[in-house]
């Protein structure tokens, strides 16, 4: 409680009016005269210092938003029969791996280009409708290590090629991953890369004489099946030889004149030209007597000579344990036992214009000909271990008996040739002097119309351990025939 000397009348301290000296205390006194002065100037009229107010400070200038670039100008076009993605390169300027690029397409899309397909062309601006010219400049082709360019000449055909340079036909296709629609679809200016030769070893195609080829007019009636097997050459060889698109087949007028490739008059006779690695491949055949008609026999009942299974290559005592599917599009019609009796013990593979045969498995051309009666133009290969196959049908045989081929290897074309209604292949599968179901051998499956059928996949490699699925049974002839008759192929 304040003493009273501090208090007036009405009990409030009057304001600076006591005496510092009434307290006791020199600190204390110290202390209230501070604190007088702090009120003080905090009640008096003069202005208070002023404050320093912060530095403004200066916001980061935004970045610069880059401006969109302009979209490159673009074109569509419309592929037009026989076109190939280097003719539209070529007409548009545009290379054609900005071409595959814009179209999301591989170099393997490129060889498929289907009329009608529609491609976008970057950097164009008008469509143009009239190709550059075919042939291929040196100049403007990637450079090569393991080859050589050889640029198709007009009447040139893949055969043609493979002859000059000793190469199978298998060979540059699979260097160059041309499918069987890519050959037929191949024109003169092309480019196709020939493995293992320089360039300085290129041919220059020497085009036969012009009274020296080999010409047929067109009968009422006639198709290019029946010319092809007529001659015995492939469909796709005439139709590269003549520049003829699929339309232009299913279009063949009587009266047309088509150049026949791949033939030479002898002594009044058309024959097919043989290679010289073909004319080797013929003298070792009589060394090992194969090629004649009657080994065609014994090789169809399963009786292939030991010299044969050793010449086939690889272990004699060792089977090749599974067999490529022989067409590549081809779609399964009829399978082993079915007909009358079950005697059909094959299978039908249904095919199209065009389309390669190719060897199940490696081996050596036991027979090539058309002598056995209603298998038209056949090729038996002998394999590893004593595995035969048997190809019938065909339009045109490719390989001729002592020649090697490989797996995969292209030995026919797809024909209907002998007692056949349409085209297709009957595969035999022989083993042991009986014919077996191959379905569970094939690789990569057995194709049916629209999907791979699903069967369980077996190998067999050991002669003593046949897979229970692999059924076998001996050679049946028709009921009402010795040979093939002609059947009715459904797809199914």
């Amino acid at each position: 409680m304040r003493p009273a000397a501090f208090k007036n009348k009405s009990g409030l301290l009057p304001p600076m009016s006591y005496k510092v000296r009434a307290v006791r205390g020199p600190l204390i006194a110290s202390l209230l005269s501070t604190l007088m002065t702090l009120t003080g100037l905090a009640c008096s009229d003069s202005p208070a210092p002023p404050v320093a107010e912060p530095e403004p400070t200066t916001a980061p200038a935004p970045e610069p938003v880059p401006e969109p670039e302009p979209e490159e100008p673009f074109v569509e076009h419309t592929v037009a029969p026989g076109q190939t993605l280097w003719d539209i390169s070529r007409t548009y300027e545009v290379p054609m791996a900005r071409i595959l690029e814009a179209n999301e397409m591989t170099r393997r899309d490129a060889r498929r280009l289907s009329k009608g397909r529609v491609l976008k062309i970057p950097g164009a601006t008008e469509i143009q409708t009239e190709m550059r010219s075919r042939t291929v400049s040196l100049e403007d082709l990637p450079p090569i290590e393991d080859g050589a360019y050889h640029i198709v000449a007009r009447g040139e055909t893949l055969w043609d090629i493979a002859t000059i340079y000793e190469k199978t036909v298998d060979e540059i296709m699979e260097r160059n991953e041309l499918d069987d629609a890519a050959v037929r679809a191949l024109r003169a200016g092309s480019a196709l890369v020939i493995p293992g030769i320089e360039q300085s070893q290129v041919a220059e195609f020497e085009p036969v004489e012009r009274s020296a080829r080999v010409r047929h007019t067109v009968d009422p009636g006639e198709t290019i099946w029946d010319i092809a097997r007529a001659f015995k050459v492939s469909t796709s060889e005439i139709m590269a030889a003549n520049g003829m698109s699929r339309d232009d087949v299913q279009n063949l007028r009587a009266g047309s004149r088509l150049v026949i490739p791949g033939v030479e008059r002898s002594g009044g006779r058309v024959r097919r030209r043989i290679t010289k690695r073909q004319m080797r491949a013929l003298s070792f055949a009589r060394e090992l007597g194969l090629g004649p008609r009657h080994v065609a026999q014994k090789l169809l009942r399963g009786e292939p000579e030991r010299a044969w299974i050793e010449a086939a290559g690889g272990d004699p005592n060792r089977l090749p344990g599974t067999l490529r599917w022989p067409v590549s599009n081809g779609r399964f019609v009829r399978g082993y036992g079915s007909g009358e009796g079950g005697y059909h013990l094959a299978v039908d593979i249904i095919g199209e214009i065009g389309w390669n045969v190719r060897a199940a498995a490696p081996g050596i051309v036991g027979y090539s000909g058309d002598e056995v009666s209603g298998y038209g133009n056949l090729v038996i290969l002998i394999h590893q271990g004593g595995w035969i196959t048997v190809y019938a049908h065909n339009s045109a045989n490719f390989v001729v008996a002592g020649e090697r081929v490989p797996r995969n290897g292209v030995i026919a074309e797809v024909g209907s040739t002998g007692r056949s209604r349409g085209p297709h292949v009957h595969f035999e599968f022989i083993y042991d002097q009986r014919n077996c179901d191959p379905v569970t051998l094939f690789r990569p499956g057995v194709r049916h119309k629209t999907r791979m059928a699903f069967y369980e996949k077996r190998s067999w490699t050991d002669p003593r351990q046949r897979p229970e699925e692999v059924n076998c049974a001996r050679r049946r002839r028709h009921p009402r025939s010795r040979s093939v008759l002609e059947e009715t192929l459904s797809e199914n």
